[in-house]
C-alpha cells in the first residue's frame, strides 16, 4: 500500500470520527432540551402548588372568601394581604406563560395553568386587584390576560 492510500483511508477514518461525533454532541443537546423542558415544568408546577397551597392558611381563605364575596368589606390589611398573595400567584402565572412562549412548556401544560388563571380573573374580586397591579406585570402578560377568554370561578 502506498502512502497516498492510506491517506486517503485515514482521511475517511477521520471523517467518520466528525460524523460520529457529531451525531454524539446531537443527542447529547437532544437530551439537555429534554431536560431543560422537564426542569421548567416543574419549576412552574411547584410555584403554581406553593401558590395555590398559600390557601391552606385559614387568615388567607378567609380573606379569599371575603374579597370575593365583597371586596370592599376587607380591612386594610385583609386588602393588603389579598393583593400581594395574587401578585405573588400571577407572578407565577407569567413565569409560566413566558416558559410556553419560549417553547420549554408544553401547550397542553399551559392550558390546565391557564383554567384557573381565566376562573380567577372572571372575578369581581380580581378586578379589583388588576386595577391595581396591572402595571407590575410585563405588557405582553398583561395584554394576555386582558383578552383571554373568561373563565367561570366557583368555589
Amino acid at each position: 500500500m502506498n502512502w497516498d492510500a492510506i491517506g486517503a483511508v485515514g482521511e475517511i477514518i477521520g471523517a467518520m470520527a466528525v460524523v460520529a461525533s457529531l451525531g454524539y454532541l446531537a443527542i447529547q443537546i437532544r437530551i439537555q432540551n429534554a431536560e431543560s423542558r422537564a426542569a421548567s415544568v416543574h419549576q412552574v408546577l411547584d410555584s403554581y402548588q406553593s401558590a395555590v397551597s398559600a390557601l391552606l392558611e385559614p387568615e388567607l381563605a378567609d380573606v379569599w372568601v371575603t374579597a370575593h364575596d365583597d371586596y370592599d368589606s376587607l380591612t386594610p390589611s385583609q386588602r393588603i394581604r389579598f393583593v400581594i398573595y395574587l401578585t405573588v400567584a400571577l407572578k407565577s402565572f407569567e413565569d409560566a406563560y413566558f416558559q410556553w412562549r419560549a417553547g420549554r412548556l408544553a401547550d397542553d401544560i399551559w392550558h390546565a395553568l391557564l383554567t384557573p388563571l381565566t376562573d380567577v380573573a372572571s372575578t369581581a374580586a380580581f378586578g379589583h386587584f388588576w386595577k391595581l397591579r396591572r402595571h407590575h406585570f410585563r405588557d405582553e402578560f398583561a395584554d394576555y390576560v386582558d383578552n383571554a377568554e373568561p373563565g367561570k370561578y366557583a368555589f
